[in-house]
């Protein structure tokens, strides 16, 4: 795992991270005047070229937001220890570096997910966080300067490295769909795993992490010394809904 300074360019052979007042989009404009980037076609050497690979619409989702920060056992809350899961829902391994994450609402801003190895299988999470100094030291990639304004409106945006959408999620206008800072512990905001159907945009899509028991612990990605006030599934499946809507949802 490598960690990145937002506003540090990494040459010609590794993916460009900005996340300042210049928009990591005018990278791409500026090579597209220069006449070197064409769109995917799919049949790149994938081995070779890790960093290469594209989606489609609704293959890569955003499984889950910590948005509110992170509180260790003995009660410190952290609110810049934040994250955003991304589940590859494609038929294929891929590799995410490149893309894009947009931010809009209480902050307006957008970064790019650093160069790293390898692919992330399908059915898998990528964890990306804003620190490995604090509560999720096991992230697969950092982004520093990822930030949310706490409780304001949230819409998180994902394209890929061609800029093409995948997927947004939340709310220009509204508060955070779930998850939040009690004064005492700390939830992410979680996805329900719907049959069909479950636009990012729609509130009942999500719910606030649960305690409830669950068969493989999904909170071994969280320091040991954050578990009891933490409460998120970084990295890994997402914990029940109590309302039922695992199985729910319509062929609409």
């Amino acid at each position: 795992m490598r960690v990145y300074s937002p506003c540090v360019a990494l040459g010609l052979s590794v993916a460009l991270l900005t996340a300042c007042n210049t928009d990591p989009r005018d990278d791409i404009e500026n090579t597209e005047q220069l006449g070197q980037v064409g769109y995917r076609t799919g049949n790149e050497d994938l081995d070779n070229a890790p960093g290469s690979m594209s989606g489609e619409r609704g293959s890569i989702k955003i499984a889950e937001v910590l948005w509110s920060g992170s509180v260790d056992n003995d009660g410190n809350w952290d609110k810049t220890d934040v994250f955003i899961e991304l589940r590859n829902e494609s038929n294929r391994p891929i590799n995410m570096s490149g893309w894009y994450i947009i931010l809009e609402g209480g902050i307006d801003q957008t970064w790019r997910i650093p160069q790293y190895e390898g692919r992330i299988d399908v059915g898998q999470q990528l964890l990306v966080a804003a620190k490995n100094t604090g509560c999720f030291p096991d992230a697969d990639v950092v982004i520093d300067g990822l930030r949310f304004s706490y409780g304001d409106p949230l819409r998180l945006t994902l394209r890929d490295a061609d800029e093409r959408l995948m997927e947004p999620i939340g709310s220009r206008s509204q508060p955070p769909f779930g998850g939040g800072y009690d004064y005492v512990d700390s939830r992410s905001m979680e996805r329900i795993n719907l049959m069909f159907g479950g636009y990012g945009t729609e509130p009942h899509v999500w719910h606030y992490y649960t305690d409830a028991p669950v068969d493989v612990p999904n909170n071994d990605r969280i320091a040991e010394n954050c578990r009891r006030h933490t409460l998120a599934s970084p990295g890994r499946p997402n914990s029940p809904d109590y309302s039922g809507a695992y199985a729910s949802g319509s062929f609409e």
